[in-house]
């Protein structure tokens, strides 16, 4: 509630609302189906989903949206996704994102060992997705 003056004198009051922020999570990952689960699991949870399916598209749109965090897969063609973690955790733009892999793979020491911020196991439930998330507190 804002107090409106006009002249110095009060006229009336102006309600404002805050503006919700939905954080910007970017899915990089080959599978269709895994991204719109995620995806579905994010909006459910109040955050938005940014998708790429390649791993250069992935990293094209970790440089350009600047993502509050990035959900990463390891097995993808052409480039993988340890390629786009050591891309992504050296350059300057993207060196400070989270990144959460996900993946089949046991690989979870590795994946912390090479940048990751977090690991998680697929299949993924809701409630690890987003749990993992809120620990970073977005």
């Amino acid at each position: 509630l804002q107090p409106l003056t006009e002249n110095g004198w009060l006229c009336g009051f102006g309600l404002v609302f805050p503006a919700s922020r939905e954080p910007l999570i970017l899915v990089i990952d080959d599978n269709e189906h895994t991204v719109e689960l995620v995806s579905r699991y994010l909006a459910a949870n109040g955050y938005k989903a940014l998708h790429a399916f390649t791993a250069e598209e992935g990293v094209r749109l970790a440089r350009e949206n600047q993502p509050e965090a990035i959900i990463l897969d390891l097995m993808m063609p052409n480039q993988d996704g340890w390629d786009v973690l050591q891309t992504l955790t050296n350059h300057a733009k993207t060196q400070r994102i989270p990144i959460m892999v996900c993946s089949i793979l046991a690989a979870g020491e590795l994946a912390l060992s090479l940048g990751a911020t977090l690991f998680l196991e697929k299949p993924i439930t809701e409630r690890a997705l987003i749990a993992a998330l809120k620990s970073l507190r977005l």
